[in-house]
């Protein structure tokens, strides 16, 4: 549990300076975090291992490592891929801000939610990641042509 809060609090200190404000501040912002995080249901008690696991391969797709896939679907340019992952949705954007494999182009979080825009393999991966338990993740992710005008989707609240 110590390893867990000492990660999340690593992982909101390290999004304090990326620019937008993405939900974090200071030592008190990182604190209540933290305690809407605890106050999430136990991992144990939510089902995250449900459904089949299906093989994703698709160009462009990056997700953490341990990200459970579940379904995919092709609809014209686009893919979505639907996952899940023992990661807080605060640690997934981390994740991507670690990675030097990859562009980031927009990233934000509201703590319960983070989305992700990047650039890989010639491709762009919209992701947003959704908290479903105090330290599990569901993943939704658009992948597409590289381009503006790709058809993915927008941030929800418009920052970035």
């Amino acid at each position: 549990m110590r390893s867990r809060v000492l990660v999340l609090a690593v992982a909101v200190l390290g999004l304090a300076g990326c620019g937008g404000d993405g939900g974090t501040g200071g030592s008190a912002t990182t604190d209540r975090n933290e305690a809407m995080l605890a106050n999430l249901p136990s991992c144990d008690r939510v089902p995250m291992d449900e459904g089949t696991e299906v093989t994703a391969e698709v160009a462009g797709l990056v997700l953490p490592e341990g990200a459970r896939v579940t379904s995919t679907a092709a609809q014209g340019a686009l893919t979505t891929v639907e996952a899940t992952v023992r990661l807080t949705p605060l640690d997934v954007r981390a994740h991507y801000q670690e990675r030097t494999d990859i562009e980031l182009l927009s990233v934000e979080d509201e703590v319960f939610e983070s989305e992700v825009l990047l650039r890989a393999q010639d491709r762009r991966m919209y992701l947003r990641a959704t908290a479903l338990c105090a330290d599990g993740t569901a993943l939704t992710a658009v992948v597409g042509p590289d381009s503006d005008d790709a058809g993915l989707p927008g941030f929800r609240s418009g920052g970035g």
